[in-house]
């Protein structure tokens, strides 16, 4: 089923726009605060947006015009349907089961409450328990299960419901490391073919669940695209922390892209279509850039003159941060270097290991 949204949540300063097409998952990242959850709980029906309008396979799920009402005037038309009319079933990141039924009762509720018979309904919770891998836990109670399984549990429960758009809101957040990869296989086998909205802060989510990547930074999509579009070639900070590498703003002057504070050029290449002025960003790995103490004699690089102001250890590495940069080295460099926050330190890389390319996204 295809989904559209459009919506001003004044208050949250959030403001979006976005389709889901029939059997795709969307996934949604983003800093705290960035309106995730705004969006997830506007579209579940579990918060109101000022203005707006949502169709979920042509079914008005909410339309609330942006034209204020007025004192003597008439009143504006809305439609505001009920949570449980929607067809939308959410799956937050803890399991919330029912406490007093088993895993199956738990799972037959929906198409219980949907006035689906009993003995139906049974077959259809048993049905979705073996989807997920839990057969085995039909009888057990949410006090008899882990984490886990628990969350095994509410997935099947969600899509026992047969929902036009599933909604999970961090559905592995809760859940210990070495559970989520069996968790994260499982969706990947039940999302197929459709509809859903992810939202996570994990970028292994995006790769393996999603089919389109939506970056949100204070309230607004600044990235949207496939996941090898979005990660590949970041175009906001947040998008380039996820995928661990440094992101420098340039811009092209004449044959020439200048990026701040560097002490050389880089050639434009493959970009001379873009127009002179035009800005243009840099990714590059910390791992494929050194730091030495002099400038290097290499002009062959791009170099930096820096400020350090962090050291971290990662385990069989250190990260040197300064302002513009990050730099991974072995410890025994970090050692040899000798340096400490507010050191004067050169960061430098070959110009083949970056990736270049234009600010602005191609049209999708």
């Amino acid at each position: 089923m295809s989904f559209h949204l459009r919506m001003l949540v004044a208050e949250r300063n959030v403001d979006v726009r976005f389709d889901v097409a029939d059997g795709e998952t969307v996934a949604i990242l983003g800093p705290n605060g960035a309106g995730k959850s705004t969006i997830v709980s506007a579209i579940a029906g579990l918060l109101r947006p000022d203005s707006g309008r949502s169709i979920l396979d042509g079914t008005v799920l909410f339309d609330l015009p942006d034209t204020p009402r007025t004192p003597r005037g008439p009143r504006t038309p809305t439609l505001w349907r009920a949570p449980h009319r929607r067809g939308v079933s959410l799956l937050a990141q803890e399991a919330l089961l029912f406490p007093h039924l088993t895993a199956r009762e738990n799972v037959a509720f929906g198409p219980r409450s949907a006035g689906i018979r009993p003995r139906q309904s049974r077959a259809i919770a048993t049905r979705w328990l073996e989807e997920v891998d839990a057969t085995g836990l039909a009888e057990r109670t949410p006090a008899e299960l882990s984490g886990g399984q628990a969350q095994r549990i509410a997935v099947a429960r969600a899509l026992a419901s047969d929902p036009g758009l599933l909604l999970l809101d961090e559905p592995m957040a809760a859940l210990d490391v070495s559970v989520a990869p069996a968790l994260r296989r499982m969706l990947r086998r039940v999302l197929a073919d459709r509809s859903a909205v992810i939202i996570t802060h994990d970028v292994l989510d995006a790769y393996t669940l999603a089919d389109r990547v939506i970056i949100l930074e204070g309230g607004r999509i600044v990235d949207e695209g496939t996941p090898a579009q979005v990660f590949d070639r970041p175009r906001s900070a947040f998008a380039a922390e996820l995928t661990g590498v440094n992101l420098l703003a340039g811009v092209r002057r004449g044959p020439h892209v200048v990026l701040p504070g560097a002490a050389t050029f880089l050639e434009i290449g493959d970009l001379a279509s873009e127009p002179d002025g035009a800005a243009l960003l840099l990714a590059i790995r910390p791992a494929d850039v050194s730091v030495s103490l002099d400038e290097p004699a290499d002009s062959s690089l791009v170099s930096f003159p820096v400020t350090m102001t962090d050291l971290e250890p990662r385990g069989d590495s250190v990260r040197i941060r300064s302002s513009l940069l990050a730099a991974d080295v072995t410890p025994k460099q970090a050692a040899e270097l000798d340096v400490a926050t507010g050191s004067a330190l050169w960061f430098s890389f070959p110009r083949e290991a970056a990736t270049l390319y234009a600010a602005t996204p191609p049209a999708r």
